[in-house]
C-alpha cells in the first residue's frame, strides 16, 4: 500500500522511484525465499538419503538377528539331542555298572575257589581252560564297556559346557546386535521428524514465495494503472493545509476505537492506523476537503478510499461496503465518501481510518475532535 501513497502524493515521482526500490527489496526478498527454498529441498534430499542408508541398516540388523534367532533355536535342538544322549548313557552305564555289581556279588558269594570248583567241575580240561578264559573276558569287557561309557558320558558334558558357552555368546551377541537396531530404528525416526519438519518449512516458504510474487505482481501492475489514472492530477492542489485542523478534525464514522494506533499486528509490524467500530452502511465522511487519488479494492483494507489533501498530507478509508467517490473527484470536509462494511477479510463491521504526512504515519486521535 505505501506506493500507492506515494504516487498520490504531490512530487510523487521522486518516491516513484522509491517504490520502484522497494520492488526490487521485494523482488530481493523473493529471490532469498527461493534460495532458502533450494536449500531446503537440497537438505531434504540428503535427508532422504540419509533415511535410506538407515532403512538399509534397520533391515541389515533384522536379517542379521534373524539369523542369529535361527542359530540359537538349532543351537537349543542340538543342546537337547545331546540332553537326551547324555541321558541315553547314563542309563546304560547305570545298566552295566548293576551288571558288574552283580557279577562282583555273585563272585564274592562264590568265593576265592570258585575257579577252582569250575576246573574241578569239568572233565575235559580243554572245556575248562575256556571257560576261565570266557570268564576272564566277561569281566573285562564290561570294565571296557564301563569306561568307554564313563568316557563318552564326560564327552558329552564338554560338548553341553562347550554348546551352553556358544548359546550365551550367540544371546549377548543377539542383544548387541538388537540394541543396535533400536538405536538405528530411533536415529531414523528423528530424521524422519526433521524431515516432516522440512517438508513443513517448504511449504510454508512456498506459500510465502506464492504471497511475495502475486505482492510483486499486484504492486507492479497497480503501479501502472495508478500512473496512467492520475496522470490528469495537478502537482499542487490548490487547497486548505490540514496541517492547519490538528486537533479539530471531524470524526470520519461515529463509534468506538476498537484498535489503537502504534498497537502490534503481528509479524513485528506496529498498526499505523486506528479501527473504528460502527454499525454497517454508517456513512463515513471525509475529515478534510482534498481529492480522490484512489477508490477501488486493494489487499489487506478491501474498498480503500484514499484522499489527498495537498501538503504531503493523505487520509485512507478502508473497509467499507460501498464507495461513492471516483478517482479525481473534489471532496470537501463531511462530503460522504462510503459506507462502514467489513470488506478485506474484516470479520466485523468497521473503518480503517489512517493520516498519513508524507511517508510517516499520525495518531489519528490527536487529529480528531
Amino acid at each position: 500500500m505505501a506506493f500507492l501513497l506515494a504516487l498520490a502524493a504531490p512530487g510523487h515521482g521522486a518516491e516513484y522511484d522509491s517504490e520502484r526500490e522497494h520492488l526490487e527489496q521485494l523482488r530481493q526478498q523473493l529471490e532469498e525465499v527461493e534460495q532458502q527454498l533450494a536449500e531446503d529441498r537440497a537438505e531434504r534430499d540428503e535427508v532422504d538419503e540419509q533415511l535410506q542408508r538407515l532403512d538399509r541398516k534397520v533391515n541389515q540388523s533384522v536379517e542379521r538377528l534373524q539369523q542369529l534367532r535361527r542359530q540359537r533355536a538349532s543351537l537349543r535342538e542340538s543342546i537337547e539331542e545331546l540332553e537326551q544322549d547324555y541321558r541315553q548313557e547314563q542309563e546304560r552305564l547305570s545298566e552295566q555298572r548293576q551288571a558288574l555289581r552283580e557279577q562282583i556279588v555273585a563272585a564274592y558269594a562264590a568265593g576265592e575257589d570258585a575257579q577252582l570248583k569250575m576246573l574241578l567241575n569239568e572233565t575235559d580240561p580243554g572245556t575248562a581252560q575256556r571257560l576261565l578264559a570266557y570268564y576272564d573276558y566277561f569281566h573285562e569287557a564290561r570294565t571296557e564297556r564301563i569306561e568307554d561309557l564313563l568316557e563318552q558320558i564326560s564327552s558329552l558334558i564338554d560338548m553341553r559346557r562347550e554348546l551352553n558357552a556358544e548359546r550365551s555368546e550367540l544371546l549377548a551377541l543377539e542383544e548387541s546386535v538388537t540394541d543396535e537396531r533400536d538405536n538405528l530404528r530411533e536415529k531414523r525416526a528423528q530424521r524422519d521428524r526433521y524431515r516432516q519438519e522440512l517438508e513443513q518449512r517448504i511449504a510454508e516458504r512456498g506459500r510465502s514465495a506464492q504471497q511475495l510474487e502475486a505482492d510483486v505482481a499486484e504492486q507492479e501492475s497497480l503501479l501502472e494503472e495508478l500512473r496512467q489514472r492520475l496522470e490528469d492530477i495537478p502537482e499542487d492542489l490548490d487547497i486548505d493545509n490540514l496541517a492547519e485542523a490538528r486537533g479539530s478534525l471531524p470524526w470520519p464514522v461515529e463509534g468506538d476505537v476498537e484498535a489503537e494506533f502504534g498497537e502490534s499486528r503481528g509479524g513485528g509490524l506496529e498498526r499505523t492506523g486506528i479501527i473504528i467500530s460502527a454499525s454497517r452502511e454508517s456513512e463515513v465522511v471525509a475529515v478534510g476537503p482534498g481529492r480522490v487519488v484512489f477508490s477501488d479494492w486493494l489487499r489487506g483494507l478491501g474498498l480503500l478510499v484514499i484522499i489527498d489533501h495537498g501538503e504531503g498530507f493523505m487520509t485512507l478509508y478502508g473497509h467499507n461496503e460501498a464507495l461513492y467517490v471516483e478517482l479525481g473527484d473534489w471532496i470537501n470536509a463531511g462530503d460522504r465518501i462510503a459506507t462502514v462494511g467489513s470488506s478485506g477479510a474484516r470479520q466485523a463491521p468497521g473503518l480503517y481510518f489512517e493520516i498519513r504526512r508524507g511517508d510517516e504515519p499520525q495518531n489519528p486521535i490527536t487529529w480528531l475532535r
